[in-house]
């Protein structure tokens, strides 16, 4: 048993809400894929949902969503290799590229949000709408920063 299991198992909160955006992530990417779209890994996913309203640089969302640098800077080169994102001449710093998505990232954004509302109401019609209510109530309130160690 790995140190994972026993909070797993025993209802720890932390596994309770990864295990929950775990099922709504595959939910969305099994039914875009299922829709036509190409295959995405969560971790693409991850770039859509930090990605700036007017774009953002692949150090900012390497910095949004954890991780290296390369590592974001692979999953951009990913998406814009399917034509999803572009990386485009930043407008005020002539060093930085921006990632922006492209027409067809935008309509991709588009079915993601309806997909994601549909699969709302499945697990509305799971757990209740009053459920989901809850749900959302708790996890919109400000938690502050996150509580640093001894």
């Amino acid at each position: 048993m790995t140190g994972w299991e026993a909070p797993l198992e025993g209802g720890s909160l932390a596994a309770a809400l990864l295990r929950a955006a775990d099922w709504f992530n595959d939910a969305l990417l099994t039914r875009l894929h299922d829709a036509g779209w190409p295959a995405l890994s969560r971790g693409h996913a991850q770039v859509f949902v930090n990605l700036g309203e007017d774009g953002s640089t692949p150090a900012e969302l390497a910095r949004r969503m954890g991780m290296t640098r390369q590592s974001a800077h692979a999953l951009v080169r990913d998406l814009a290799g399917l034509g999803l994102v572009e990386l485009v001449g930043h407008p005020t710093d002539g060093r930085s590229r921006l990632v922006r998505l492209t027409d067809q990232g935008e309509e991709l954004v588009g079915v993601a949000v309806a997909t994601l509302a549909e699969i709302e109401q499945v697990l509305a019609g799971r757990i209740g709408t009053d459920g989901v209510a809850g749900l959302r109530t708790a996890l919109a309130r400000e938690w502050g920063d996150p509580p640093s160690g001894p």
